[in-house]
């Protein structure tokens, strides 16, 4: 009897997990990705504008690519995916992945059909290929947001004294011998880096026939090198805000350079943008300094299809107040730099090229209009 009570409630138990629904997304040692929109975990009936301003005939399911939790990237894509799910005709889904290993990488992950909208940095992927990888070719931008990232030439203060140069240019002018450093491939300050090199006509190789030398490493060896006297010269492309750059100044005689008016036209050939080292960056510049930037755009499949595309970018432009509480990409921006093809590198998508002609931003042929 006890075994026949037990089978009886064993089948109990199982019948009303059946009914219940049981656990269907799997292991429950692993999270689900995080819904960005509305309190349904299905997203179903989460968010979604009944009255349907964004001009969509009906719901759609939206995937967002970002990096992990905590990173600049998550928070960009989780105050954009809630504006798009507050405003994407009802019963529409937007989920946030966290498969991005960054945004010079993410647009390979949309072009392979694994998400359909991230920040991408495209100057590098965009153009020569990522990692030996080609550049990809099915990714589209719907616009590009402020460019407050910038290449900065850090030099120590006896470097400077015993040389008289604070810049690549005047080392590789004078041929001193000057021990760089800077991250390792695939970051984009050792793209930066390379591209200053190239654009002067240099290589590595010459630097080390000068009797300098060259050093790859993590962010934090190099400031740490710096620091020690085992580096004189080091280029980052960064923020103002840096606090490893600004822990190093404030321990260090470090002098911060920008960039020459040829190397900012190089690093623009090269997908690039114009931008500014701002004054009192690190706690130490004292004037703004030109420089340029491995800008951000919006970027999604080139086969997305033009309404959505048109929809999306309309809910971002339109939603730029709400957005820049949350993310720095949007605050102050303008018009021109939505549709700042430099900063894109990749193709406007039809559907973005479409939104910005009906609001007067871009003329008939594309070409901006100064608004």
């Amino acid at each position: 009897m006890k075994k026949v009570f037990a089978w009886i409630l064993a089948l109990t138990m199982l019948l009303t997990l059946a009914a219940c629904g049981g656990n269907s997304g799997g292991s429950d040692s692993q999270d689900p990705p995080p819904q960005t929109g509305g309190e349904s975990d299905s997203g179903s009936d989460a968010g979604g504008d009944s009255s349907n301003d964004s001009g969509l005939s009906g719901p759609v399911n939206l995937t967002l690519l970002s990096q992990g939790a905590g990173t600049d990237d998550y928070i960009t894509l989780a105050s954009e995916g809630k504006v798009l799910q507050e405003n994407l005709p009802a019963g529409s889904t937007v989920t946030q992945e966290t498969i991005s290993s960054g945004c010079s990488s993410v647009g390979y992950l949309i072009e392979a059909g694994m998400g359909d909208f991230g920040t991408g940095q495209n100057a590098m992927s965009g153009t020569v290929g990522m990692e030996g990888k080609d550049p990809y070719s099915k990714v589209s931008a719907l616009m590009a947001t402020v460019k407050y990232a910038f290449v900065a030439e850090l030099a120590t203060k006896s470097f400077v004294d015993k040389t008289g140069c604070s810049t690549i240019a005047e080392v590789i002018e004078k041929q001193i011998p000057c021990r760089f450093v800077a991250e390792p491939v695939g970051s984009s300050d050792y793209v930066s880096f390379v591209y200053l090199l190239d654009i002067h006509g240099v290589t590595v190789e010459d630097i080390e026939s000068w009797g300098g030398s060259v050093t790859f490493t993590d962010g934090s060896a190099c400031c740490d090198m710096l620091q020690d006297g085992q580096a004189d010269m080091m280029v980052g492309h960064t923020v103002s805000t840096s606090s490893s750059l600004t822990e190093l100044c404030m321990s260090a005689d470090i002098v911060v350079s920008g960039l020459t008016e040829e190397e900012i036209t190089g690093m623009c050939e090269r997908g690039y943008a114009s931008a500014v080292i701002p004054a009192g960056s690190f706690g130490q510049t004292e004037e703004e300094l030109p420089s340029a930037c491995q800008a951000s755009s919006k970027i999604v499949s080139s086969d997305m299809d033009e309404e959505l595309a048109y929809a999306m970018t309309k809910i971002l432009v339109e939603n730029v107040e709400t957005l820049s509480e949350d993310v720095a990409g949007y605050r102050d921006i303008t018009y021109a730099d939505m549709v700042d093809f430099n900063a894109m590198v990749v193709p406007m998508h039809p559907g973005a090229v479409r939104y910005f002609q009906d609001i007067g931003v871009l003329d008939g042929s594309g070409v901006y209009t100064g608004k």
